[in-house]
């Protein structure tokens, strides 16, 4: 039995251990019967996008042209999902990877026509609303060796106009077709008095815009009430080509524009247009960006005029325009004008003659029949022209695609571009070279083997 002492102080024991929390919490500031406070609730993750894992493929042991005028023999070709990883020697292969055996072939990039129809494109923006991923002569362009290549209009005209996309041969993905609209705008070298005050008035006032936009920032933290600049009226397409987004194409008159002309002997070709080719380079020189002469007779003659204002040329080594009798060295087209030029360092891109009857451009067309089936020919006759080989095969990818505006994306096989790639049995320019398979976004697309428009054709190669 517990003594009346020992009751008591183990009375005073329990009543301290029910009374000092309460009273540690009063002296922290809290009144005895003030809840204690909710704790805050943890903040919930954002949910991370799942990334699936890459797709990868390896074109191993071919000699590969890089389309930038390198080559490389025995060499790998490493695609990650659409885009190319790596091309080089002893690659470390990741675990999964699709090989491709293609020792004895050349690899090279895709070749890109920059004028073409069919195939697949559609008819107008937005070009992914009408373009037909199963259109039979994909295959046939694949089998030529075509896989981007720039549809619809150009524009001609006082001020740069034009809408038209640059299309992907990427067969059965809709969403593969369409590369990039609109990265070519058209418009007329030669120009009135009153068509150039006004070009030079909107390039001016273009500038302006651009210089007010890029101070705009700085004027809206110091004024809340300051309002953006608007942009000029009918600048809109000269300001995508001193933004970059756009590249200027010229035409010359003569061929250029004449659905009936320049056939292989000219058709209303004019002898000598050295002077639509200066008033072209004088509007390069206002916008301070190089434009793209299309088809010019003359720009053999002016080959440092041209790279000094940065410009480019697109020419159809085919066409032949008579020389004037009373001036035969400084008139006519020049069959060696794609390597004076090359020489002098301005991209050329080819491209065929316009048929006899209209059809300008790759397709199903023009005077050879079926021009869609021989685009490496105008860069033969090049090459007969004197151009070196490799830069030849440049006028087919990576000058193609800078003539285009997307050489970011395609042309050559560098990390980082879209995986658009050939395998070819022989020389890329060869008349007798056949594509074994071609590789759009990454994905093969074409297999010679597996196709009924050239699998009865042994590989050339292989049937040595």
């Amino acid at each position: 039995m517990m003594r009346p002492h020992a009751l008591l102080a183990t009375a005073l024991v329990l009543l301290a251990a029910f009374e000092l929390p309460a009273q540690g919490r009063g002296r922290r500031g809290q009144r005895p019967d003030q809840a204690p406070p909710t704790p805050a609730p943890e903040a919930k993750a954002e949910p991370v996008a799942e990334q699936k894992p890459k797709t990868w493929l390896a074109i191993v042991g071919g000699d590969v042209y890089l389309g930038t005028g390198q080559r490389l023999s025995g060499a790998t070709v490493l695609v990650g999902n659409d885009k190319i990883e790596a091309v080089g020697h002893n690659l470390v292969l990741p675990e999964g990877t699709t090989v491709i055996d293609a020792k004895g072939r050349t690899v090279c990039p895709g070749f890109v026509a920059v004028q073409g129809y069919g195939m697949g494109a559609g008819r107008g923006a937005p070009y992914a609303d009408s373009v037909n991923p199963f259109d039979p002569e994909i295959k046939q362009g694949l089998a030529s060796g075509v896989t981007a290549f720039l549809v619809g209009n150009v524009g001609s005209g006082p001020l740069p106009t034009g809408g038209n996309a640059v299309i992907k041969l990427a067969y059965g993905d809709v969403k593969g077709m369409v590369l990039q609209e609109d990265s070519v705008v058209g418009m007329n070298a030669q120009l009135s008095l009153a068509d150039r005050d006004k070009f030079e008035e909107t390039v001016k006032k273009a500038k302006e815009y651009l210089q007010a936009l890029e101070e705009f920032p700085a004027k809206k933290a110091a004024d809340q009430n300051a309002k953006e600049p608007a942009m000029p009226p009918g600048a809109d397409k000269i300001i995508a080509v001193l933004k970059g987004k756009a590249q200027l194409w010229l035409g010359l008159g003569g061929s250029g524009f004449n659905p009936f002309g320049g056939g292989r002997r000219g058709g209303g070709a004019r002898n000598n247009d050295v002077d639509a080719i200066r008033q072209g380079l004088e509007l390069a020189r206002l916008l301070g960006r190089g434009a793209v002469l299309q088809k010019p007779t003359s720009a053999w003659l002016l080959a440092d005029e041209i790279a000094a204002t940065g410009s480019m040329v697109m020419l159809s080594p085919r066409d032949r325009v008579p020389s004037d009798p009373a001036d035969p060295d400084r008139t006519g087209s020049n069959l060696a004008s794609s390597a004076i030029l090359a020489k002098a360092g301005v991209p050329v891109a080819v491209t065929c003659p316009v048929g006899m009857f209209g059809g300008a451009g790759v397709g199903t067309g023009g005077i050879m029949g079926q021009d869609l089936n021989t685009p490496h020919i105008d860069a033969a006759f090049a090459v007969r022209g004197g151009l070196d080989n490799r830069k030849a095969l440049r006028t087919l990818t990576l000058d193609a695609a800078k003539l285009l505006g997307v050489d970011h994306r395609i042309g050559s096989l560098e990390p980082g571009k879209d995986a658009d790639v050939l395998i070819l049995d022989g020389d890329p320019l060869h008349y007798s070279t056949l594509v074994t398979t071609a590789v759009v976004n990454g994905k093969v697309v074409y297999e010679k083997a597996k196709e009924p428009l050239y699998r009865h054709l042994s590989d050339r190669n292989l049937a040595r």
